[in-house]
């Protein structure tokens, strides 16, 4: 046997002896009911194939010698008290023979429609010839068989609860789980999605260097300027337009993929705050600080723009919560219908835009973030990548009001460019 397999077996046993601790004597001389050998199918629910063979002998010795033993404190040592108590091995050894046959057949599948049914008579059979064990055919009388059948309903209705409760857990587990990873893919794809929007705006770059390249080397040509110069000039002009091919063939692969998302279902509003939420609450503490996000909406209206609008609101949470100075950000979104606009007020609580700051931050490359330790400063197109999606994928505006210990993003978008038409 494995390691690990012997390890099961005992330690599952003990935990079948222990339960089996909690019992009552009734219906016959020393004819103990316990919890401990409900366990035994809770185990199968949980780990499917397990020794059940070995485990049920080992907990059944058990049962058998701890019962020996705590009748002796009780009553002092007697041989007797090992017939009295040898029955209940047998209970064991009957029962964990059936239940290795029944679910052998089945691969340890629990639960199902028809296992209960099965449950409940390995039960009572098992009792049956524990009292057979005991009393001969006086355990035949009725009123034994009736309160065996109904120990065995009993503990069978237990099982029944404890597996239905297990089941949910794992159900609201692995539900929970699956959200996760739809949020973080959602986050992916809205992140993904704002880089290519900058990708497609540095194709038109990449065509303007490879002709102000070759238009170098015509020049130098046209004026017989060193051949060596001016073929320097049209190699780098044939590495450029390399580069553009691959360029774009990246951008276009990665292009389709999202494309398919980006038409693929939609999302309300509520539901793309909540997973920007979660997001941002988990940065908040890596940075050692608290998020306090307060939501109010007008109207929770469902859209297909939803990429669009992650990318958008992303970069300005994300903005919010790194410019705070202070332990607490609190971050308010607005949502309100403005005619045949839907407006998006951002306000946060942070130190605040300087005045003469406030022209340029939309200006590509313009930042203020550096860091002090390595030198590194920050690319500055986040704040850009938000004006392009909202004026040119949106058709909207974007306007911000700055004081210190108040800025607010203001966003207008023309609804019938974000609303889902209900059908």
């Amino acid at each position: 046997m494995k390691p690990t397999w012997q390890k099961q077996i005992f330690t599952f046993s003990i935990f079948i002896v222990l339960l089996a601790q909690l019992n009552v004597d009734i219906f016959a001389s020393n004819f103990r009911v316990s919890l401990g050998i409900v366990l035994l199918p809770i185990l199968i629910f949980l780990y499917q194939k397990i020794p059940v063979l070995p485990i049920t002998a080992l907990a059944g010795c058990g049962v058998f010698l701890s019962r020996v033993f705590i009748n002796s404190l009780r009553t002092g040592f007697s041989v007797q008290s090992f017939g009295d108590f040898f029955p209940e091995l047998i209970f064991y050894l009957i029962y964990g023979g059936l239940l290795f046959l029944y679910f052998r057949s089945r691969e340890y599948k629990l639960p199902h429609k028809h296992c209960y049914i099965a449950l409940f008579f390995m039960d009572y059979l098992a009792n049956l010839s524990e009292l057979l064990c005991r009393l001969g055919l006086g355990a035949l009388s009725v009123s034994l068989q009736v309160n065996i059948l109904l120990v065995a309903l009993l503990r069978t209705v237990i099982l029944w609860a404890v597996i239905t409760g297990l089941s949910q857990y794992r159900f609201l587990l692995i539900s929970t789980e699956h959200a996760n990873r739809y949020q973080r893919l959602i986050l992916l794809i809205s992140k993904l999605n704002s880089e290519i929007i900058w990708m497609h705006k540095n194709t038109a770059l990449i065509e303007d260097a490879m002709a102000k390249s070759y238009q170098l080397f015509s020049r130098m040509q046209e004026h017989h300027v060193d051949s060596e110069l001016s073929q320097s000039a049209l190699t780098v002009a044939k590495d450029i337009h390399e580069v553009k091919k691959e360029y774009l063939m990246i951008l276009r692969g990665i292009s389709e993929a999202l494309e398919l998302n980006l038409h693929d279902g939609e999302m309300s509003l509520s539901d793309i705050l909540t997973v920007l939420q979660n997001s941002l609450t988990m940065l908040a503490e890596e940075k050692g600080k608290k998020l306090e996000l307060n939501i109010q909406l007008e109207n929770n209206f469902k859209t297909d723009k939803h990429y669009f609008l992650l990318s958008v609101f992303r970069n300005l949470f994300t903005n919010a919560v790194e410019a705070s100075e202070s332990g607490t950000i609190v971050l308010t979104f607005t949502e309100t219908e403005c005619g045949e606009e839907r407006q998006f007020d951002i306000t946060d609580n942070g130190p605040g835009i300087p005045a003469e700051n406030l022209p340029h931050i939309f200006k590509p490359g313009f930042s203020t973030k550096i860091n002090f330790t390595t030198g590194e400063i920050s690319r500055g197109l986040g704040l850009n990548q938000v004006e392009d999606v909202v004026k040119n994928q949106l058709q909207g505006s974007i306007s911000v009001d700055s004081r210190p210990g108040c800025t607010t993003f203001s966003i207008r978008v023309p609804k019938r460019q974000l609303e889902v038409t209900e059908i």
